[in-house]
C-alpha cells in the first residue's frame, strides 16, 4: 500500500496472469468512509498490460509507472475521478446530494429513493419495509396499514373491505360481521331486512324481497299467491284470482276464455263454448238459436241452420195464423204476428147504443121523434142495448124512437167481401120505402160497421136490431 494513502480507504489486489501473460489489476472499494473531513475517497484506475510487464517490476507485480496518487491522496496522473457523495451527478449516478442521509430523495448509493427500497423518505412515505406484501404493517404505496385501506393486516385485522361502513360483512373495526337476517340491516347477500317476521309485507322473513309466486300473500298487492307457475288453477301467475274473462282457461271451471264480452263468437261471456242450443246465435255459424231448436212455430229448426215455421214465411200456419203476407210489417192488413189487421173503418167509428134506437122500442105517435141529422157519412157501429146490426125488414111505424124507422135492404157481407154498398129505406104508412139513403157496410169479423149519411128528412132514424 503506497505511503500516504488514507487508512482503510481502499485496498488493491494485484494478480499476474501466467497463462496469457496478462496482468490484471482490480480495485475493490469499501463503503464510503473518510479518515477526516479533508480526504475524499480516491478511485484508482490501473491500466491493463499484455505479456510480461516490461515496464513494471516483474517481481512485485506493480507497474513501473508511478502511482496516480501522491502521498496526500490527491491524483497526479490518469483521467477524471468518479466519486459518489461529492455533490456532482456523475455518469452512472441517478443523483448525488453529497450526504449519506437515506431519508431524503437521494440514497447514499447515489440512487433515487423509491417505495420499496427499505428507506422511509421523509414527507413522502409513511413507511417502507422493502417488500411487496400488503398484509403487514406497510402496504402498497408505502402507506402505514390502517383499517379501511382495503388490505387485511395479518394478525391484526379479520377483514378489510376498504370502507368504514357497517352492514357489508366487515365492520368499521375490520372485524368480520355476523350477517343475521332479521336484525333490520340489509347486509351481505340479503335483498332486504325489515327486522320483522311478517311475510305479508315487502320483505320476507328470509330477507328476500316479496314477489308474486313466492307462496306468500302480499297484504296489499296480491289477491292470491299459490307459489306455482300454473295459469290454469285458481290463482294466475299475476297473483290474481282466476275469473271468467281474464283470458286464461280455468281448468275444471271454464271451457274457454277469450277475454272479451262478445257473446256471438266461439266463446260465450260465461266462458262456455258456443253451441246450438245455448240461445245465442253464433255469428257466421248459426242462422238461429232459440235454446230449443225443435222446429216449434216461431223458433229455430234442428241444428240451428234454419228457422222453424214462422210468421213471415208466406205460409199460413193453421190454428196459429190468420194471415201471412211474407213479412212482419204491420199496417198492410196482416200484422207482425200474422193476424189480420182491422181496416181503419173497423177501428174508428161512432157508437150507436141508445135503448130507444132498438126496433123493440115503440112509444106510439106524437111521442119520441128523434132524427139522425148528424150522421155526416161517418162509420157507425151498433151496440147493445140498441142492437148489433140494422134490421133487414121494415119495423113498425113509430119504432126506434122516431116516426119513420130505417132498415137495410140486402144481406150482410162476409169479411172477404170488404166494403159493400147497401140502401136503407124509411117507410111511411103504406109506403115501405117512402125515403131512402145509400150506405156502405163492412164485416170486421166480430162486428159490422155502417157508413151512414144524414137522412133526407126528419123524423127519420136508423134502427138497431139483433143479429139475424
Amino acid at each position: 500500500m503506497p505511503s500516504g494513502s488514507p487508512r482503510g480507504a481502499s485496498w488493491v489486489v494485484n494478480l499476474r496472469g501466467h497463462a496469457w501473460g496478462v496482468l490484471v489489476a482490480v480495485a475493490v472499494f469499501a463503503p464510503l468512509a473518510c479518515s477526516d473531513d479533508t480526504d475524499p475517497v480516491t478511485v484508482t484506475s490501473l491500466p491493463l498490460t499484455t505479456g510480461d510487464a516490461t515496464t513494471g517490476d516483474a517481481t512485485t507485480g506493480d507497474p513501473t509507472t508511478t502511482d496516480t496518487t501522491d502521498t496526500t491522496g490527491e491524483p497526479t496522473t490518469g483521467g477524471p475521478m468518479l466519486r459518489c457523495g461529492d455533490g456532482v451527478k456523475d455518469p452512472g449516478e441517478a443523483c448525488d446530494d453529497a450526504n449519506v442521509d437515506n431519508s431524503d430523495y437521494c440514497l447514499d448509493g447515489c440512487v433515487l429513493a423509491v417505495c420499496g427500497d427499505a428507506f422511509v423518505q421523509a414527507g413522502i412515505e409513511q413507511c417502507d419495509d422493502g417488500n411487496e406484501s400488503d398484509e403487514d404493517n406497510c402496504v402498497a404505496g408505502c402507506y402505514a396499514a390502517v383499517c379501511g385501506d382495503g388490505h387485511t393486516y395479518t394478525g391484526l385485522e379479520d377483514c378489510d373491505d376498504g370502507n368504514k361502513q357497517p352492514g357489508d360483512g366487515c365492520d368499521p373495526d375490520c372485524v368480520i360481521e355476523t350477517i343475521m337476517c332479521g336484525d333490520g340491516i340489509a347486509e351481505g347477500d340479503e335483498a332486504c331486512d325489515d327486522g320483522n317476521s311478517d311475510n305479508t309485507d315487502d320483505c320476507l322473513d328470509t330477507c328476500v324481497a316479496a314477489t308474486c309466486g313466492d307462496a306468500w300473500l302480499h297484504a296489499t298487492l296480491e289477491m292470491c299467491d299459490d307459489g306455482n307457475p300454473d295459469n290454469t288453477d285458481d290463482c294466475t301467475n299475476a297473483c290474481q284470482l282466476a275469473v271468467c274473462g281474464d283470458g286464461l282457461v280455468h281448468k275444471g271451471d271454464e271451457q274457454c276464455d277469450d277475454g272479451n264480452a262478445i257473446d256471438t263468437d266461439a266463446c260465450l261471456t260465461t266462458c262456455a263454448a258456443a253451441l246450438c242450443g245455448d240461445a245465442v246465435v253464433q255469428e257466421g255459424v248459426e242462422l238461429c238459436d232459440d235454446g230449443k231448436n225443435i222446429d216449434s212455430y216461431g223458433g229455430c229448426g234442428k241444428g240451428c241452420a234454419a228457422l222453424a215455421p214462422h210468421c213471415g214465411d208466406g205460409l199460413i200456419e193453421p190454428d196459429i195464423e190468420t194471415c201471412d203476407d211474407g213479412n212482419a210489417l204491420p199496417g198492410d192488413g196482416c200484422d207482425s204476428k200474422c193476424q189480420q189487421e182491422l181496416p181503419p173503418e173497423c177501428l174508428g167509428y161512432v157508437e150507436l147504443a141508445d135503448a130507444d134506437r132498438a126496433t123493440s122500442f115503440n112509444d106510439g105517435p106524437g111521442n119520441t121523434t128523434k132524427c139522425d141529422k148528424a150522421a155526416n157519412d161517418k162509420w157507425h157501429r151498433f151496440l147493445a142495448p140498441a142492437g148489433l146490426v140494422m134490421p133487414l125488414v121494415a119495423p113498425t111505424q113509430y119504432s126506434c124512437g122516431t116516426d119513420s124507422p130505417g132498415y137495410m135492404l140486402g144481406t150482410y157481407p162476409t169479411v172477404d167481401e170488404g166494403i159493400v154498398p147497401r140502401s136503407v129505406c124509411f117507410p111511411w104508412f103504406n109506403d115501405p120505402c117512402m125515403w131512402s139513403s145509400d150506405i156502405a157496410v163492412r164485416n170486421c169479423g166480430e162486428y159490422f160497421v155502417f157508413q151512414l149519411p144524414n137522412p133526407v128528412a126528419c123524423a127519420l132514424r136508423y134502427c138497431g136490431a139483433p143479429l139475424p
